[in-house]
């Protein structure tokens, strides 16, 4: 019930946007680079202690796309595959990766200025695949739909082109098991750290 609540509440604020905001005149679109921190702030299942799971934090190449409504208002979405080790007492005991799309929706208070900053906040669908244990048992993690958060700052540093940090929270609460046994909470909850550049036209 709470996922569909957040997901109504996110197309509420995506159709509030389109009715309205006119749209802007330049530099609408835009396309970013950017390289990302993905640091998992995870919460175990307490049965699990003994095992002192934890896992690992991985750096990627990301691919964005904004759209802004106005100079004030923009829409993003990104992509992009993670791949995070799983330790027990400090050894790797296997492996998982992540596509996590995150669509926001951006509220630029100094829209159009050299030095733009921002916050946003959206939803965010998390999928883990191939994930394997060293011990060649199967492990399962559930996919998750959560919400996202995050703020950041733009600057122009020439005609189009922009230079960009940002910072991303991830709700991500899910579910892992060995061999189709029992499910223990995994919450994922990365933080993502970003810099890079972007075009817009």
């Amino acid at each position: 019930m709470a996922k569909k609540v957040l997901l109504a509440v996110v197309m509420a604020m995506v159709v509030t946007v389109f009715a309205g905001t006119s749209f802007a005149a330049d530099e609408n679109i835009g396309v970013r680079f950017r390289a990302i921190y993905v640091k998992p702030n995870e919460d175990i299942d307490g049965a699990l202690n003994s095992l002192n799971l934890k896992i690992g934090d991985d750096i990627i190449p990301e691919l964005d796309l904004e759209y802004f409504f106005t100079k004030k208002v923009s829409v993003e979405a990104i992509a992009g595959v993670t791949r995070h080790d799983i330790r027990s007492n400090g050894s790797i005991i296997g492996s998982t990766w992540l596509l996590p799309p995150t669509i926001t929706v951006k509220y630029h208070p100094f829209g159009g200025s050299t030095v733009s900053p921002y916050i946003g906040a959206g939803i965010n669908a998390t999928f883990p695949f191939s994930s394997s244990t060293v011990l060649g048992k199967k492990a399962d993690i559930d996919n998750t739909v959560g919400w996202a958060a995050q703020a950041g700052i733009d600057f122009k540093i020439a005609e189009h082109l922009y230079f960009n940090l940002d910072y991303k929270y991830i709700n991500a609460e899910s579910k892992l098991s060995i061999d189709n046994g029992t499910k223990y909470k995994l919450d994922l909850n990365p933080s993502l750290f970003a810099m890079g550049v972007g075009y817009r036209f």
